[in-house]
């Protein structure tokens, strides 16, 4: 009991490191996106671009609208107790807690992990997602535990539409390489893939409102929509033929900007079927098949270099939707939403971490690499499938998000943190195996 209450402690002590980017802005880091997210929950409603898993989420853990302070400290938490699994998990040591704050504390001052988590958005659930699926098909927990883990694991998944095709690719890519990696673990693999599928029922009718326009503005970013107009509007009546000379080069100006040709157009409804017969277009005929697997792979490693905090973190004063439903929906916060570092433009300290982050990120890497290869015995096997598992989910969300939507910071920044995360609990196993070894000599 004593044990369990020590646990407890030490991961509210990390939730509250990993939400310390609000403590700094004095407020929950907001977005764009965020607007839409409240009115979801707070009006129990689906969104036409997007599950309610998330709307809920903020409702629930908000307090019914008490503060959003709230909501990011379980985003905080959630997280922080899945580090201390991991941390465990790789450790196996008694020592752990202090090696899991220790990694939360670094982890929250060096990466954008605190960003992410902080942010009202969720964003921070690929990563939860990720940490559920590899503390399943790697550790041995008890019932209540395994069953929490496949709990958190579905409602992350729920959180996003995206995640259904990035965890079942991700599991699927598991299964093909279990021979090597995760043998035994059949049951497990296929019992999380059944529950990615299975949270397509949070997503309402969105998916189908949705995905047309999402691929469209990515292959209008890519280039493909004009090549493809070029070719066919002299036999087509398509009416975006007369703005192919005048499409955006991003795929969030196509989809964001009120003034976009997507609304004179028709927007999301009237678009439906001419976007299909477009996209299907493209798929099927080999010219455009090329462009795509070529645009599809610049994207994906454009992908993988964003990862800077701040991204669409702009200021959302009187005036704007976000204020409005903050002020509607949580009055209680709205002074210190008005005042935070983020609505008063001051937060001036992300031009120098963003040039810092990404150097640690490279030496992180280059440290899994030397220190696997020079330092890491079996007992080390733990990590090696964690870094495969790590790397091969980081690497699948930038193609899947350069691909079907636009290659930005944010996407990339949810999930990049894992990297220094291996670096960090490998140093802490290679450390508990040599003292270990010390004392038996």
């Amino acid at each position: 009991m004593k044990d369990t209450y020590k646990f407890i402690i030490f991961v509210f002590l990390g939730t509250f490191c990993l939400i310390a980017d609000a403590f700094y802005n004095g407020f929950p880091i907001v977005y764009s996106d965020t607007s839409t997210y409240i009115a979801s929950g707070l009006e129990f409603e689906t969104p036409f671009d997007r599950p309610i898993t998330y709307g809920l989420f903020l409702r629930l853990f908000s307090l019914n609208g008490l503060s959003l302070w709230f909501a990011i400290f379980f985003q905080g938490l959630i997280l922080s107790y899945l580090i201390f699994l991991v941390v465990r998990l790789v450790t196996d040591d008694k020592s752990f807690l202090k090696f899991g704050l220790l990694t939360i504390i670094l982890l929250s001052l060096f990466t954008g992990v605190s960003w992410t988590v902080s942010q009202v958005m969720p964003d921070i659930f690929t990563s939860i997602a990720l940490l559920c699926m590899t503390l399943i098909l790697l550790g041995t927990f008890k019932r209540k535990t395994m069953i929490l883990l496949y709990v958190i694991f579905f409602i992350s998944v729920a959180m996003h539409m995206s995640h259904i095709l990035l965890f079942s690719l991700i599991l699927i890519t598991i299964f093909c390489l279990r021979k090597f990696i995760l043998p035994k673990r059949n049951f497990q693999i296929i019992t999380l893939l059944i529950l990615t599928v299975a949270s397509i029922i949070t997503m309402g009718s969105a998916i189908s409102k949705s995905k047309h326009v999402f691929f469209m503005g990515a292959m209008v970013e890519h280039g493909i929509v004009k090549n493809y107009l070029n070719d066919h509007c002299d036999t087509k009546q398509y009416k975006l033929c007369a703005y192919k000379d005048s499409l955006p080069d991003r795929a969030y100006k196509f989809i964001w900007d009120e003034k976009s040709l997507f609304y004179k157009i028709g927007g999301w409804k009237e678009t439906k079927n001419e976007f299909t017969e477009i996209i299907y277009g493209t798929l099927t005929q080999p010219k455009y098949i090329v462009m795509h697997i070529k645009e599809s792979f610049k994207a994906t490693l454009q992908q993988l270099t964003l990862f800077s905090v701040g991204d669409g973190n702009g200021s959302f004063l009187e005036g704007s939707l976000l204020h409005e439903r903050v002020s509607k929906y949580f009055p209680h916060d709205l002074t210190a939403y008005t005042s935070s570092k983020q609505n008063q433009s001051q937060l001036s300290f992300v031009n120098f971490f963003n040039s810092l982050f990404p150097i640690i990120v490279v030496l992180s890497l280059l440290l899994i690499i030397f220190l696997l290869t020079k330092f890491a015995t079996s007992s080390a096997r733990h990590i090696k499938i964690i870094a495969i598992m790590f790397f091969i989910g980081i690497i699948l969300n930038a193609w899947d998000c350069g691909t079907f939507a636009n290659a930005i910071d944010r996407l990339g920044c949810k999930m990049i943190w894992l990297i220094p995360f291996t670096t960090t609990i490998l140093f802490w196993k290679i450390l508990l195996d040599r003292k270990t070894n010390e004392n038996i000599k």
